[in-house]
């Protein structure tokens, strides 16, 4: 059965994330801290190129610390029991289950056009109180729309891996397929990708599908 690499090789834990040390840490200081009581930013703005890990790390980091995370699309924050609902989840740190929560918010790019605006205000604005930590992901955090949500939150920037990361992180994978690669054709697999890790993965996948090795030439 077909199964996507993207999936299937998908980090179960932050140390096998590609690149971005240094965000990630960042990242994992701040959810940590909320042990110690609310910080001064409630939120955490993740924001770079598509592909570059920012979802994956926390969603890995959640495993991790043993923590729920309720994962949603900011696009769902379009009415006012969505944003009551959203509400009612940010005002509590623990779950029924004693769990601690992250909320995450993807793809606020995904808010456009005036009638988003009441989203990105309520959003705003249940960050204020929030009692559990949030997270917000967007490509841009730079975008005019957010410049007063940016004010309530711990600005994270996550860059393109380098194209050595990324080759490191295919030829793990290769060892899992059993499949034998040249490192010049992981290389430029990984320097065509331009460090989005999701592509590459994706190209490597429809060029070594049934092979058992794949070389320079292949690709």
């Amino acid at each position: 059965m077909y199964a996507a690499w993207t999936v299937k090789h998908k980090p179960t834990s932050v140390a096998e994330i590609v690149g971005n040390p240094e965000a990630i840490k960042t990242f994992s200081e701040w959810i940590k801290s909320w042990s110690r009581g609310v910080p001064k930013k409630r939120a955490a703005f993740l924001y770079g190129p598509p592909g570059v890990g920012k979802t994956v790390t926390v969603e890995a980091l959640a495993k991790d610390l043993g923590m729920e995370l309720v994962e949603k699309n900011a696009s769902d924050y379009r009415t006012e029991e969505a944003i009551n609902r959203f509400a009612g989840l940010a005002s509590q740190y623990g779950s029924l289950f004693g769990a601690k929560r992250i909320i995450l918010l993807d793809e606020l790019d995904g808010l456009t056009g005036n009638a988003d605006k009441g989203g990105v205000k309520a959003i705003t604005e249940i960050i204020k109180t929030a009692q559990c930590p949030i997270v917000l992901i967007a490509n841009n955090a730079y975008d005019p729309r957010f410049t007063n949500l940016r004010s309530y939150c711990l600005l994270i920037e996550f860059k393109k891996p380098s194209a050595s990361e990324v080759a490191k992180h295919l030829k793990r994978i290769s060892e899992r397929e059993g499949i034998q690669v040249d490192e010049n054709a992981l290389k430029f697999i990984a320097q065509r990708s331009e460090g989005d890790v999701r592509s590459a993965i994706n190209d490597f996948q429809a060029l070594a599908q049934g092979k058992k090795r794949l070389t320079y030439e292949d690709v």
